[in-house]
């Protein structure tokens, strides 16, 4: 089912209807104990640990942790990425993003009980009982879920009910998309910032050459060096993973979201209960054998 030209373009076509419900067994089960938010924690947190290992490692290797801090450095590459983000974002964008942190371990795993609110509604439109399918409607907690019931419920057109909640999966992956880019900027300037410490730092070693003071002269070059140290850990160990998170995230939340707009298409079609059941089970166990290579 697709939008016409004038409506908004879909992300996905909704998914044609199973035609009935001998396929029912494993798709019924819910998601595996210990599902994609609980996997998705468990790897964010083995990444922070391998990262602080990592850094012990090359710390350690290169003797006196001391070493390895420069405030200067530090300093030039932490004010130029904060000089990045507000000339490059707005205030409510920076918001968002630096919002979208908490999101990342907090992002849900399943949509089981979207599901289960959806199926009341669509129970109660079967037995033709309105006025109950509206009030429940009106109390379904996903936002996106409840404006489409109550389009059902108010009998919109099937092409407007597309058109209106595609044009939201397609703001919900704007919306995201401008969080995970904000993190990819400050990843590609974060190197070019060290480079900018490794100048200043050459250029202050090179005055004191003539002076002849080795203290001057090692100070400007733990300057050149270590900026450029946190410029690249900056960018390669902490922006660029949490605009990848991000951006898997977003996969995940429009996928989910194609699988509630399928159940209500589904039940703006007519369809009995028990198909609409058997059919959104078959879409998440899909969905997350997508995610997960089959897990």
């Amino acid at each position: 089912m697709t939008v016409n030209e004038r409506g908004a373009r879909p992300v996905r076509n909704a998914p044609a209807a199973r035609s009935g419900s001998g396929n029912r067994g494993p798709a019924n089960r819910g998601p595996a104990k210990g599902g994609v938010t609980s996997r998705f924690i468990g790897t964010t947190l083995a990444g922070v640990l391998a990262t602080v290992a990592l850094l012990w490692f090359v710390v350690s290797a290169g003797g006196n942790w001391h070493f390895y801090y420069n405030p200067e450095g530090l300093l030039i590459v932490l004010g130029g990425v904060v000089c990045v983000a507000l000339l490059a974002f707005r205030g409510d964008e920076i918001r968002a993003a630096l919002g979208a942190l908490v999101g990342i371990v907090r992002d849900r795993d399943s949509i089981r009980a979207d599901v289960a609110e959806l199926m009341e509604v669509a129970r109660h439109l079967h037995e033709k009982r309105i006025q109950a399918a509206d009030d429940r409607a009106q109390r379904v907690a996903h936002p996106f879920l409840r404006l489409g019931l109550q389009m059902v419920v108010d009998a919109q057109p099937l092409e407007d009910l597309l058109q209106v909640m595609n044009w939201r999966i397609q703001k919900q992956m704007e919306l995201e998309a401008g969080q995970s880019r904000f993190f990819r900027t400050l990843a590609t300037f974060s190197p070019a910032f060290g480079l900018l410490g490794t100048l200043a730092g050459m250029v202050g070693m090179l005055k004191h050459l003539g002076e002849g003071d080795i203290g001057l002269i090692g100070g400007s070059m733990a300057v050149a060096m270590l900026a450029t140290l946190y410029g690249l850990v900056l960018a390669n160990l902490v922006f660029k993973p949490i605009a990848i998170k991000l951006e898997q995230r977003t996969g995940r939340r429009v996928a989910l979201m194609n699988v509630l707009l399928e159940g209500v298409v589904l039940t703006h079609l007519g369809r009995s209960p028990t198909i609409i059941q058997d059919s959104l089970d078959h879409y998440l166990r899909d969905a997350r054998e997508e995610d997960w290579g089959g897990a």
